[in-house]
């Protein structure tokens, strides 16, 4: 299998598995419990935290597609309660505890979190800086569904920084590229941006350049490995997905 075929797959399994622990009502209950707060200024702490006490506008810049004033907010409120070092802990810790619920009994762990260590550890890190905060957040020693799913987080925030550079690539700026999306407006609400909104219905065509884009950017990090091996992530991935939406569903983590 080619770098691009396997590049394309990730948005619908590892990008939707590891986006299903961050947006998991155990995740917001975990962090508040740790003391990060119940708003959002604990998601400006956890998955962004892993950026460090850097200014906010770094935040605001690999966020990305949130709007800079709310995440300035979020940044504002959850440092005000939290050190994003060890906000970055702490959800590094969250995400290996719902990936030990998600990927319990999963036959591929072993062999997809070889692979992906792999692929994390040969990626070249630019334009990609919440990969590299999470990339380098300690893996569990052992093993298994945790460091398992902890490895397919950094694969997300991986394509998501290639996915960035694309929509910049073609001259699109974050609202257009969220409001040309499949959920619009909705989107764009849920990442903070006001109405009105404006009008980017002359924007469809290049929505799927953007997509196209980022395969392209996110197929050199499958080079180190063989065309079997990439077939291999692709199906072990998909098939992770599958199992954890079914663990999830069952066991309402």
């Amino acid at each position: 299998m080619d770098s691009t075929t396997v590049a394309r797959s990730m948005r619908g399994s590892l990008g939707m598995l590891a986006m299903a622990w961050l947006m998991a009502p155990s995740t917001r209950k975990k962090a508040a419990e740790a003391g990060m707060g119940e708003g959002q200024g604990a998601y400006a702490v956890g998955r962004l935290g892993v950026l460090g006490n850097c200014p906010a506008d770094n935040v605001v810049a690999a966020a990305f597609f949130w709007d800079p004033d709310t995440m300035r907010s979020m940044v504002e409120e959850g440092r005000a309660a939290f050190d994003p070092v060890e906000g970055g802990r702490v959800y590094a810790r969250i995400c290996q505890e719902y990936g030990t619920e998600a990927l319990a009994d999963f036959e591929g762990n072993a062999r997809l979190g070889e692979l992906l260590e792999r692929v994390v550890q040969n990626a070249t890190p630019h334009g990609a800086p919440t990969f590299v905060g999470w990339r380098d957040q300690e893996l569990p020693e052992e093993v298994g569904p945790e460091r398992t799913f902890q490895l397919a987080q950094c694969m997300r925030e991986l394509r998501f920084g290639r996915h960035a550079v694309a929509v910049q690539s073609l001259g699109m700026g974050p609202l257009e590229a969220i409001l040309s999306g499949p959920a619009g407006e909705w989107n764009a609400e849920f990442f903070g941006w006001s109405k009105p909104y404006p009008d980017v219905s002359h924007l469809e065509s290049a929505r799927d350049e953007i997509e196209a884009l980022t395969d392209r950017l996110h197929a050199p990090d499958f080079e180190c490995l063989s065309d079997d091996e990439r077939a291999e992530v692709r199906d072990l991935s998909k098939a992770a997905r599958s199992h954890a939406t079914e663990r999830a569903e069952a066991a309402d983590i």
